[in-house]
């Protein structure tokens, strides 16, 4: 059974899996999904492959001392649960590429969020993209 942890983000709450309400305003470039001290993700682009299943691809412009990136899914904006992730390598200043795919479609909306661990343990959150599903 899962274990709740409650953990105190920018003034929300992240229950169980976890959760993250607060989008993250676009920087200048707009192919530039997320920027932190730690990471830039660009060119998120999530594109529904059949009824129940979508891909999530997106590229890191630099990764600095990040061990693990992981998308998260939620079919409301309450609760985001990790359905896949992949270690990195600590850093990296050359571009990278990624791809995700959710074959576990809950809703008609979708929405979807990063979150990045350091190699500290620390984890830090993108904000949400929502996608509608057919």
């Amino acid at each position: 059974m899962k274990r709740l942890v409650f953990v105190f983000y920018t003034g929300i709450f992240l229950v169980s899996c976890s959760k993250n309400d607060v989008s993250t305003p676009r920087a200048a470039n707009q192919n530039v999904f997320f920027k932190s001290t730690n990471v830039e993700v660009e060119n998120l682009k999530v594109t529904q492959i059949s009824s129940d299943a979508v891909t999530v691809n997106f590229s890191t412009v630099y990764e600095k001392n990040i061990k693990r990136i992981e998308l998260m899914s939620s079919a409301s904006i309450n609760t985001f649960c990790t359905i896949q992730g992949v270690n990195t390598g600590s850093s990296s200043q050359t571009l990278k590429q990624y791809s995700f795919q959710d074959t576990n479609i809950k809703g008609n909306t979708m929405y979807y969020l990063l979150r990045f661990e350091d190699n500290l343990g620390n984890w830090t959150y993108s904000g949400y993209y929502t996608v509608k599903v057919n």
